[in-house]
């Protein structure tokens, strides 16, 4: 597991430290530095090794992040992008070659290479807040080496590895309670009932493409649709449960905007799945403007279904340096074993107060 990210010369970042727990819950403004903090392990699980010579993409599978000259901080001393992520007993350390403005990739040099984190975060599954459910047919990933979990940044590939593992085993850490069978598909339709209750997902393989044909209904009583035909919600739920039942102990599940097109309901039951996705031990980070997601971790945290000290909350705002440029920083509220946090700082899920003391006429 990754301990700490250190940022330097990155976007918004000229240097940033960032702990990281099992579960962790970006937050806070927008444009502040999480997303940035995020396409730092986005941009190393692209490095690409060709024949003893490093680089990195800067427009891959997981980011599009344009040119050299638009990713350097405008506060850097140099045009070289650090990251360093530390693990419990090791580190692992990269530096990107930004020198030249134009560039799509960049070279890398490895300062300290450690295997088991360079493994971890090659094996990075990263869901986007912009999830492909418009389709008719979902496809098959044309490499060999697929990465175990790996959804597809848009869930493009769900559909398909719904349809490889349907009739496998879940591991026992992250089985539903009200589902004793191991099997992937009961234990899908368990957690999706949280969400959506009633609601069922089937796919089947088209004979002779490479396609996979996705179906969702409400109810059992109910026919079969195509994913664009029964709302975004259950469509933009199904990759992350797919991927969250399948990542490995030894895997990062990134998972931005978990909330989207759900019920305050249904947000809360994804932060009680991503919960117990990070207690069973896959290492999982999310970026999110939602209170409900917040409260469903909380939830999790009272009810002992994940240890408050296996959480990190980090709310990313920014402040002014001497030259009036504004630069992020962080504030990181603990929580307890209650689901209680530590402190509530100004623009931190506080919006629903405010406005209701206006409506109110409190201020």
């Amino acid at each position: 597991m990754i301990n700490q990210i250190e940022i330097q010369n990155f976007k918004c970042f000229k240097q940033q430290i960032i702990p990281l727990a099992s579960l962790n819950v970006f937050t806070g403004f927008n444009a502040a530095g999480k997303s940035s903090s995020i396409q730092s392990l986005l941009l190393a699980s692209q490095i690409e090794d060709k024949q003893g010579k490093c680089d990195v993409l800067l427009n891959g599978k997981n980011t599009r992040l344009g040119t050299s000259g638009e990713v350097v901080s405008r506060h850097a001393d140099s045009r070289e992008i650090r990251f360093k992520f530390e693990g419990e007993v090791s580190t692992y350390s990269i530096s990107l070659d930004a020198s030249i403005r134009s560039a799509l990739s960049l070279p890398v040099s490895l300062n300290s290479a450690c295997e088991e984190i360079k493994r971890n975060i090659s094996k990075t599954v990263f869901i986007s807040a912009a999830r492909d459910i418009n389709l008719d047919l979902f496809p098959i990933p044309e490499s060999p080496s697929h990465t175990n979990a790996d959804v597809g940044s848009f869930g493009q590939y769900a559909a398909w590895l719904f349809e490889t593992h349907k009739d496998e085993e879940v591991h026992p850490s992250k089985m539903h309670p009200s589902e004793s069978s191991r099997s992937f598909r009961k234990q899908f339709l368990a957690w999706m009932n949280e969400i959506f209750p009633n609601a069922e997902a089937n796919t089947t393989a088209v004979e002779g493409l490479p396609y996979v044909k996705l179906e969702l209904r409400k109810s059992m009583h109910e026919d079969w649709n195509r994913p664009v035909n029964i709302g975004f919600g259950l469509s933009y739920v199904f990759p992350v449960l797919v991927a969250g039942l399948l990542t490995e102990d030894d895997q990062i599940l990134i998972v931005d905007s978990p909330e989207a097109h759900l019920h305050p309901m249904g947000q809360s039951k994804m932060g009680s799945f991503l919960s117990m996705v990070a207690a069973s031990g896959t290492q999982t980070i999310i970026e999110t403007h939602s209170d409900h997601v917040l409260n469903g971790i909380r939830l999790a945290v009272s009810k002992q279904k994940i240890a408050p000290q296996k959480v990190n909350i980090h709310f990313f705002d920014t402040k002014l340096d001497d030259k009036n440029i504004p630069i992020p920083f962080l504030v990181s509220p603990r929580i307890d074993r209650f689901g209680q946090l530590s402190e509530w700082p100004e623009g931190f899920f506080d919006q629903t107060d405010k406005d209701i003391s206006e409506i109110n006429g409190w201020d």
